[in-house]
């Protein structure tokens, strides 16, 4: 004889409100509905509600938990014996009840674009032109989706529900299942007179151009979201949203370490051995004096305050790091290798 209790998954000492609990939320689970790849389904919902049926039951819980033997054969005989059943616990006899219902999908899909930037515009700012193909509101009813402003009516085949009430035939009875009325896609109402153009959709597919402000300071995998300024949503529902994803251009300068820009200054090996001003470029097109400090060594860091890249949403800027590169030269007059001889006896230096 099969475990009821375990099948609900019970205490033996369970009330008829934990049983009912039990019940509803197994016979959502194993339903055929909602396993239709599953062949296994049907009997082990055809279990579960046999257990339901005997342990509501006082009288036959009572016979069961003695032991006595009950003929499976008894279960749901007659003409809609079990969608009383689901009924008596769902209310409508409907398993899935209001919540079988698909969600009216009218607004808008978000769209995604990626814009690429160059380093001096994800810098200071930039303002864009965005091109992309979407659905965009239908321009011969406005996006409406009626031809002739009629409007809408409600639809005949669901009674304006949005749902229709569909049996289907088992092996141990008939299921009456709600499902998303296919006249209307779950609206609950269609148009009087549908536009030709867009077919009473209220879109048409087409090209849309959108100007993006890209405010100072954005990186690299930074997103904008605009509202509303994504796919047009069906018979005038509000629009998707727009998201722009950043991506910035490599440098052949700067790199960008967050707000800070780093770069190089080259200078000769007199300049970094006695000191030396240097103009250095800066992002922004213009130049700026540096001091390179006497007895400066090969990839020392010079810092420059507030010459990077301005803070996201902020007026403050970060900081210019500038790598000392020392150029040896590599050719030499004869007057230069002279004074190097005489600079290296002097600091007793061996040459070649």
């Amino acid at each position: 004889m099969a475990d009821y209790y375990r099948i609900l998954d019970v205490e033996r000492d369970a009330s008829r409100d934990e049983i009912k609990r039990a019940f509803r939320r197994l016979a959502r689970e194993s339903h055929p509905d909602a396993n239709p790849d599953d062949p296994t389904a049907e009997a082990r919902f055809r279990q579960v509600a046999e257990a339901y049926e005997v342990l509501s039951d006082p009288e036959r819980r009572a016979r069961y938990d003695r032991g006595e033997t009950l003929d499976p054969g008894a279960f749901f005989q007659g003409p809609g014996s079990l969608d009383d059943l689901l009924r008596s616990v769902f209310g409508d006899g409907s398993i899935f009840g209001a919540a079988s219902r698909e969600p009216r999908v009218n607004r808008g899909r978000d769209v995604r674009v990626n814009v690429v930037l160059t380093l001096e515009e994800a810098a200071f700012g930039v303002e864009k032109s965005v091109v992309f193909r979407t659905a965009l509101a239908c321009g011969s009813c406005e996006g409406s989706g009626s031809g002739d402003g009629a409007g809408l009516q409600a639809c005949r085949i669901c009674g304006g529900s949005g749902q229709v009430r569909m049996a289907r035939r088992s092996v141990f009875g008939s299921l009456m299942t709600l499902t998303t009325c296919r006249s209307c896609r779950g609206d609950g109402s269609v148009l009087a007179n549908p536009c030709r153009s867009c077919r009473g959709e209220g879109v048409r597919e087409g090209e849309k151009t959108v100007q993006v402000d890209i405010p100072a300071g954005v990186g690299g995998g930074n997103r904008l979201r605009l509202p509303t300024r994504g796919e047009a949503g069906r018979r005038g529902a509000v629009a998707g949203d727009l998201y722009i994803d950043l991506v910035i251009e490599p440098h052949p300068v700067f790199e960008r370490d967050g707000d800070d820009l780093i770069s190089e200054v080259s200078v000769g090996v007199a300049a970094a051995a006695l000191g030396t001003h240097v103009d250095v470029p800066l992002l922004d097109g213009g130049t700026h004096r540096i001091r390179v400090p006497a007895g400066s060594q090969h990839g020392e860091v010079i810092r420059v305050a507030g010459k990077g890249i301005t803070r996201l949403r902020t007026s403050r800027r970060g900081d210019l790091y500038l790598r000392v590169k020392v150029v040896v030269p590599t050719r030499l007059s004869r007057t230069q290798r002279k004074l190097l001889r005489q600079f290296a006896d002097a600091g007793g230096e061996e040459l070649l």
